[in-house]
């Protein structure tokens, strides 16, 4: 049986960090309201355009074809017309999308019998709505200070300009329409915080003539991001790849990533994922280390920009409005009006757990000794972080605390309901994720042999041993379930299990924190019908209190959560279990035009003969088109189960060679 999930109904190009949300002809919004709904260019977190509607000759143009490709969208349209009826204009619309906003061209041509002039109307206008205030998540914001003007320029371009207020801070942006042809222009009513235009061009076409028209709408902030260098930089990412990138599923993923390279908003010269569409297109800690970590083998170049960007924005101060602690690494960077405002606490925000142990983490998949000397100073405050602020001193695990003004939970389940007990029992005081202790004892392992090897701090070392294997004993002993076989989702602030059977288990896989016996029982728990649909592994196993298979974190599949277990389950030489994960992967992602969504729903094969979509679910996402490619990987790979992760997941590499006697304690097969 072959099926789709339903499309999205608003067709969406993106490129560079930027993004534009219309029709499937290339149009945003409409003429007769100032926005409509989520639809617009976006550029840095802000609407640049709302409206941006092309007529011809007062005629409804239809679409009759389009092509798509990584930033850019190609339409044929012609006039809307009955059965047997001709008209002789035939358009061809290309739209170009950049950093700094979007360029796009209309050629125009005459296919009829006698000269013609083609009458070209554009409506454009902007809002400039920050993205927090389109989401639909019933937040408000005081935008009584802000304030929008057009200016029309002497060579017949013009720009919208945007100012706003608050407190003592100031944010400003403008977008710059410009031509090739001159436009006639004619101001809209102003409408709130809208204000566009209408320009007009009266093209003469000789028979069989074709005029192209090219219009450009870019950003007039001085901090926008480079076009050119992070268009170049995108090009130097995309090097590299293997031969399994011939399979639809691999080649579909690696557009999907692609297109979300972009410039890192605090320094332009670095290329990082964005983690995803509509509302993350910026720098997030966890994800851009997850996504590097599992695309590693066909984007090797992308993790050594994204360690530079962390250790550029990596927590400098105490600051408890944006939870930020020295040596912390950031959970986002946003660079846009409400967050520079101060109105949301994302403009660096650092609520989260996990990323720093990542980042050590990460160090490992480094060979460039360059990089790794450029990194350990970042090294040495992160784990002076993870052993202070982070709690493995004093509570002998890396904790949070949930924090009421920004996000509750901060491993990546970090919806409000993601960490509760089987019987939904809330955990109290500081959390410990399961799957955090995994992260941390093998970024304690990696640094432990960086230290010996590239840092010349054998004492060191050998103190981030230890503390790596008494973090491991520790872990076996709060966290195990005897009655389950199975490690419990999380420890509270009171040295409770939170014991809920949770798909993070499958990370300790991925780490390797797992002695193989427990590996076993936790791979075969993964594939019992409760845990595993036929697609992927359910966040949460069905039966218990918050289980719903049309949850954001409490029983959907979120496809790289299944295959970072998929890939421990190689890592430990459980490479038919693995390949039967990767498998039911691959089957899910061709449901969805072989672009994996940030999620999808937990019904099992027999509730519903194709995976079902989670409506609100964002495509493409960064580590989901990263699972993509693991599961190309994982699913058609042969071996005798001693190959590791090494082979299947070249950015974790189990067999990395150890100095000054610090070997890796036997725990995944080893090749």
């Amino acid at each position: 049986m072959t099926a789709t999930a339903p499309p999205s109904a608003v067709s969406v190009l993106v490129a560079h960090g930027a993004m534009m949300r219309g029709g499937s002809d290339g149009s945003v919004g409409r003429a007769d309201t100032p926005a409509q709904g989520t639809e617009g260019l976006y550029v840095a977190d802000t609407r640049l355009l709302s409206r941006w509607i092309v007529e011809i000759n007062e005629s409804t143009f239809w679409d009759v074809g389009s092509v798509l490709e990584p930033g850019r969208r190609r339409t044929a349209l012609s006039p809307a017309a009955r059965r047997n009826q001709t008209h002789d204009l035939f358009v061809l619309r290309t739209q170009d999308l950049a950093a700094d906003g979007l360029t796009e061209t209309l050629s125009i041509r005459n296919l009829g019998r006698e000269p013609m002039t083609a009458r070209l109307v554009l409506r454009a206008g902007t809002d400039f709505a920050d993205q927090f205030t389109v989401r639909t998540d019933g937040r408000n914001f005081d935008l009584s200070g802000a304030a929008t003007s057009l200016t029309v320029l002497d060579e017949g371009s013009l720009t919208f300009d945007y100012t706003h207020t608050l407190g003592e801070r100031t944010f400003t942006a403008g977008v710059q329409l410009t031509a090739n042809i001159v436009p006639e222009i004619r101001r809209e009513r102003v409408d709130g915080r809208f204000v566009g235009a209408v320009l007009s061009w009266d093209l003469p076409l000789a028979v069989g003539e074709t005029r192209a028209l090219t219009v450009a709408a870019l950003s007039t902030r001085e901090s926008r991001p480079c076009a050119s260098a992070g268009a170049g930089l995108v090009a130097r990412a995309a090097t590299g790849g293997s031969a399994e990138q011939t399979e639809p599923l691999a080649r579909q993923s690696l557009l999907d990533l692609d297109s979300l390279l972009m410039p890192c908003p605090v320094d332009p010269a670095l290329t990082i994922p964005a983690a995803g569409l509509p509302w993350f297109l910026t720098l997030f800690g966890r994800d851009s280390l997850l996504t590097s970590l599992l695309a590693g083998t066909e984007r090797p170049g992308m993790l050594g920009d994204v360690l530079r960007a962390l250790a550029a924005t990596q927590g400098a101060v105490e600051n408890a409005g944006r939870v930020e602690q020295p040596g912390k690494i950031v959970h986002e960077v946003r660079i846009s009006e409400l967050a520079q405002l101060g109105a949301v606490p994302y403009g660096r925000y650092y609520g989260t757990v996990d990323a720093t142990p990542l980042f050590l983490m990460a160090l490992g998949s480094v060979e460039d000794p360059g990089l790794l000397r450029e990194l350990e100073e970042p090294a040495r405050a992160a784990v002076d972080w993870i052993l202070g602020h982070g709690g493995l001193w004093d509570t002998g695990f890396v904790r949070y605390t949930p924090d009421r003004n920004g996000l509750l939970h901060q491993g990546w389940k970090d919806s409000f309901d993601a960490v509760a007990g089987a019987d939904g029992r809330e955990p109290v005081g500081a959390i410990a994720l399961a799957e955090v202790q995994g992260y941390t004892w093998r970024g304690l392992r990696e640094c432990a042999r960086l230290a010996a090897g590239q840092w010349g701090d054998p004492e060191w070392a050998e103190a981030l041993h230890a503390l790596a294997d008494a973090l491991k004993t520790r872990f076996r002993k709060e966290f195990w379930m005897e009655h389950h076989g199975f490690p419990a989702l999380a420890v509270d602030g009171e040295g409770r299990q939170v014991d809920a059977l949770a798909s993070n288990a499958g990370h300790l896989l991925w780490t390797g924190i797992l002695d193989s016996d427990d590996a076993r029982t936790v791979t075969t728990r993964l594939l019992r019908d409760d845990f595993f649909t036929g697609w992927g592994i359910r966040t949460l196993a069905a039966g218990q209190h918050y289980y719903h298979p049309m949850s954001y974190h409490n029983g959907s599949v979120w496809p790289h959560d299944t295959m970072l277990a998929a890939e421990g389950m190689a890592a430990y030489g459980f490479l038919d279990e693995a390949r039967k994960v990767a498998g039911a992967m691959r089957e899910a992602a061709a449901h969805f035009g072989n672009t994996l969504p940030e999620l999808f729903a937990g019904f099992s094969r027999t509730d519903f003969p194709v995976p079902v979509q989670y409506h609100h679910a964002g495509s493409p996402q960064a580590w989901a088109a990263a699972a993509g490619l693991a599961a190309v990987r994982l699913a058609g790979r042969a071996g005798d189960g001693r190959t590791g992760l090494q082979q299947a997941h070249a950015a974790i590499a189990w067999n990395s060679p150890t100095a000054a006697g610090l070997a890796m304690e036997a725990g995944p097969a080893s090749g």
